[in-house]
């Protein structure tokens, strides 16, 4: 795959965004509109709920809406009373509001027998993922609500993205829905599965960059402005995830390694066989090593003492200042952090099971190690090779 690069700047895109967030908090009315709020506090909640006055301001007038008589009247009350709720966990409150959320919640199953079904507030993904989130798998009427959410997984995208996060959050399966989420052009839609990929990365195993990719394409036409503050708060939440937990084969796909090495170590990567990517890689800058300089009766540590270590006349020569104890230095320097590649990379790999703590490593880990490897592999194509000091073809 030819790496790819994204357009946005998620760190300029956080700040833009969060801006709007405080924006649009500092000129709505809680009372009037609580779900609006409730979003927007949700958006602040995710990264700084314990050390941000300003969220600490205004969850309080929240609470006091959730608190307040007028709260719980309406029906659609359920969606803000749960988002309050679960944005007041561990709080002294947290088991009034619940049990507000729980008495609508028990009208709106009720009235389903009852009324026209189209009406019912548990039809709407909005409330019923509100609710999952302050109830998730505790609540006695779990079974009756997951089988409301699978009747009703059906329209547009963003609509069954929120039922798919609402059994999520229910402790349900949803192996047999995901197909569904597939790349749209509606922003609208774009953001929702943007935002279940990041948020359940882990369950979804979605194609992360893919879903990026598709933003980026329509993020020059978007108005942070014009966006529904539920939108924005979910755009929010992925742009901190990716920023603060960076997707590994996101990161794969943006850097660019050398060919070489991403046609390597791409398929190991992506299927998390991360102990064979860096071995399979380590195998091939061997071969790399001998084909340039000839040497083919050598291997690794040995290869590269051979090739790189006589400051005099080294077959691999990294600069033509080895008449200077600085050339010499950098000369000697990468001739070492070449034999740390394969001392420290390859040959436990080699010895040892793939899930032995010594070579188990983490995809960040991983990559790091690509990396190091990407800049070496660079710096020997770029050196002189040879007694003549010929440059690498």
């Amino acid at each position: 795959m030819v790496p790819v690069n994204l357009n946005i700047n998620l760190y300029e895109l956080k700040e833009k965004v969060k801006k709007e967030v405080i924006n649009r908090i500092l000129n709505i009315d809680i009372f009037d509109h609580p779900l609006d709020s409730a979003w927007l506090l949700y958006a602040l909640f995710i990264e700084e709920k314990h050390n941000n006055p300003f969220f600490k301001e205004y969850i309080l007038k929240l609470k006091e809406w959730g608190l307040s008589e007028e709260a719980g009247k309406k029906n659609r009350d359920l969606a803000p009373l749960s988002l309050c709720g679960f944005l007041l966990s561990g709080t002294e409150v947290e088991a009034e509001i619940i049990g507000k959320v729980k008495e609508l919640l028990s009208k709106a199953i009720e009235a389903l027998s009852k009324s026209d079904v189209r009406f019912n507030v548990l039809n709407d993904p909005e409330q019923v993922f509100c609710v999952s989130l302050l109830l998730g798998n505790k609540e006695d009427a779990r079974n009756q609500i997951i089988n409301i959410i699978k009747r009703n997984i059906n329209g547009r995208i963003s609509r069954k993205v929120l039922f798919i996060a609402s059994l999520i959050e229910f402790g349900e399966n949803t192996q047999n829905y995901l197909e569904i989420l597939s790349s749209k052009e509606d922003p609208e839609d774009i953001i929702s599965l943007l935002w279940s990929s990041e948020r359940y990365r882990d369950i979804i195993n979605a194609n992360l960059i893919g879903f990026w990719k598709s933003f980026d394409t329509i993020y020059p036409s978007i108005e942070i402005e014009e966006i529904s503050s539920r939108n924005l708060a979910m755009l929010y939440e992925a742009i901190v995830k990716e920023i603060t937990e960076p997707d590994p084969n996101m990161l794969f796909d943006i850097y660019p390694l050398h060919p070489q090495i991403r046609k390597i170590a791409e398929e190991h990567f992506k299927n998390k066989k991360y102990t064979a990517a860096i071995f399979e890689v380590t195998k091939k800058l061997n071969e790399f090593i001998q084909n340039i300089t000839g040497v083919k009766d050598k291997n690794e540590v040995g290869l590269v003492q051979a090739t790189m270590k006589q400051i005099e006349d080294p077959k691999i020569k990294f600069n033509d200042f080895l008449n200077e104890k600085s050339g010499q230095n950098e000369q000697r320097g990468l001739e070492l952090i070449t034999e740390g590649i394969f001392s420290a990379f390859r040959n436990p790999k080699g010895h040892k099971p793939e899930d032995h703590p010594l070579v188990d490593t983490s995809p960040y880990e991983t990559l790091a190690q690509l990396i190091i490897i990407d800049y070496i592999w660079r710096r020997i194509e770029k050196a002189k090779i040879g007694a003549k000091g010929e440059k690498h073809a």
